[in-house]
């Protein structure tokens, strides 16, 4: 969300439905006017196919949330750069 407003484009964030209201709160807060939450499913994995239909439908592009090589290698510098700042 935060890349989305930082970068100034369009995103949509699918999250299950019993997602907490302050998380969803804060997704929009940090997303601003640039970023659609659409509560969808009732688990991680209902959500996750709806995200991938979405994608499918859209020929949009899927931002792993968090299991991916690439988000895990950049979460790791972000560390690094917290602990040399």
């Amino acid at each position: 969300a935060f890349a989305c407003a930082k970068k100034q484009i369009k995103g949509t964030i699918f999250m299950p439905v019993p997602t907490p209201e302050q998380k969803v709160k804060q997704v929009k807060m940090f997303g601003k006017e640039f970023v659609d939450v659409r509560l969808v499913g009732d688990t991680f994995d209902d959500s996750f196919e709806q995200a991938m239909a979405f994608c499918d439908k859209q020929n949009a592009a899927f931002i792993p949330p968090f299991d991916d090589p690439k988000i895990i290698e950049g979460q790791g510098t972000v560390g690094k750069e917290i602990l040399e700042a």
